[in-house]
Parts: structure tokens; sequence; C-alpha cells
């Protein structure tokens, strides 16, 4: 619920552990609660043959399971200290905080080494040093990446990943993206754009008023027709190696 308003209503999903998948829909429909009942911020109410279960279990305790699961949001870039530097920011994922305290977090040599790794899987070692209000928008969301990436987690959930990036740190996002997907890691893409969609994600998800207007093969999903229906607009579609575009 959302206050007097149910956002999920009658909503069944089920993604498999590693599956690519893009859950898309309008702004409204239902999008950050679903994945904010992932990360155990909402909780499903209580109702007769309801039931919840993520990687096979139903009960979790909340710092272990943000452990299991990488989620790249706004909200969580937002979070961030400004002057926190690009190391500390991802190994700040090991704390479930967005910034390092001296005094409360002991950082050893071999999280400090993890981080180092997840900054160079994405190409960013250069900037582990760097404060984060030094970087470009860019530069500042593969950082949250590499958080989320620290973990070595069994999905990595992006929210909306392009909010806010030029088109050249569109490209960039988009490229880790792939190369994550291509490496064996799990992707759920959660958008309103249809370009963001890689070409690695194989089934499409489609959301509207909280519920699941459409599940299938990303071909069968993303037509001219189904997203007229989904978004309410008039919207023509095209496709060029391996991406959809919308206008």
């Amino acid at each position: 619920m959302r206050g007097d308003r149910v956002a999920l209503d009658r909503f069944t999903l089920r993604i498999e552990k590693g599956e690519h998948v893009c859950l898309l829909g309008p702004n409204g429909c239902g999008k950050s609660t679903l994945i904010k009942t992932l990360t155990r911020e909402l909780y499903p109410l209580v109702v007769d043959g309801a039931s919840m279960a993520i990687l096979g279990q139903d009960r979790w305790d909340v710092a272990e399971l943000r452990t299991m699961l990488g989620i790249v949001s706004p909200d969580l870039l937002a979070m961030c200290t400004t002057r926190t530097t690009g190391r500390d920011v991802v190994l700040s994922g090991f704390f479930s905080s967005t910034r390092i305290f001296p005094h409360r977090h002991r950082v050893t040599p071999d999280l400090a080494a993890r981080a180092d790794a997840a900054m160079a899987r994405l190409g960013i070692a250069h900037l582990a040093d760097r404060p984060l209000d030094e970087m470009s928008s860019g530069e500042a969301k593969r950082t949250v990446v590499a958080r989320a990436l620290v973990h070595d987690p069994h999905s990595l959930v992006f929210d909306e990943p392009s909010s806010t990036l030029d088109i050249g740190a569109q490209f960039e996002l988009r490229e880790a993206m792939r190369k994550l997907a291509q490496s064996g890691t799990g992707v759920v893409l959660v958008t309103h754009h249809v370009h963001e969609i890689i070409p690695e994600i194989e089934r499409v998800v489609l959301l509207r008023n909280g519920r699941v207007a459409g599940d299938g093969p990303k071909e069968s999903m993303l037509t001219e027709r189904a997203l007229r229906e989904t978004f309410g607009a008039e919207v023509r579609l095209m496709s060029r190696e391996g991406y959809f575009y919308a206008y």
C-alpha cells in the first residue's frame, strides 16, 4: 500500500537467479515499490494465498539479504556524501552504509583488495582517491555500481540507471551493464525507457497500474501495440543492433 492506494495488486512474478530481465512501465506503475519490497524496505500485506520468497527463502536477515542483491538506484547515489572518495563509497557496501566511519568500520586488507578489484572491473581504478563531488555523473554512477558488485551478488538490480546521465555517460553505463550480464551476473533492469534495455536482456515484464500487463520474450513484449497500452500514448518503435527505441 501507498497510503490508501494499492501499489501492487494481485501481483505475481518469478525471476530466476542469474536471469536478465527488464521491468518496464510508466511512472507510478509500482516499479519503485517492487524494488523496496525486494530489499525489505516494504512488505506485502498478509492476505490468504499470498507468499514471497527471495533466493528460495521467505525469511531473511535484512543485512545478509542486501549482500546477495546489488542495488543501483538514484536514491543510493544521492545518499553518498560528496567528499567521500571512490574507494570509500565502494567499501561502504560491506557495511550497509554510504561512507566509511573509522571508529565503527574495520577495513581489512582483504576488503580493501576486493573494493579495488570491483573498481578495476568497471574501469574506474583511477577514481579510488577522487572525491565523489569531483567526478562526472557517469563516473559517480559507475562507482555506485562497483559498490553493488563488491559482494559478488547473485543479481544486480538497476533502478532507472540513466537518470541524470548525459549521452556519453549513458553509453558507458550501458557497456558496463552488458559486460556484467555477459560475465554471468544476473541483471534486473527497472525502467520506463525502452532504450536502456541492453541486448543481453531476453525477457521483458510490462507493468501498469500495479499489475503485470505482459510478460514474455523481449521481441513479443516490445511492440508498438503493447507499449501504447502500457504507457497510454501513441508510440512508434524501431530497433537497431539489438537495441529498441521508442518515439
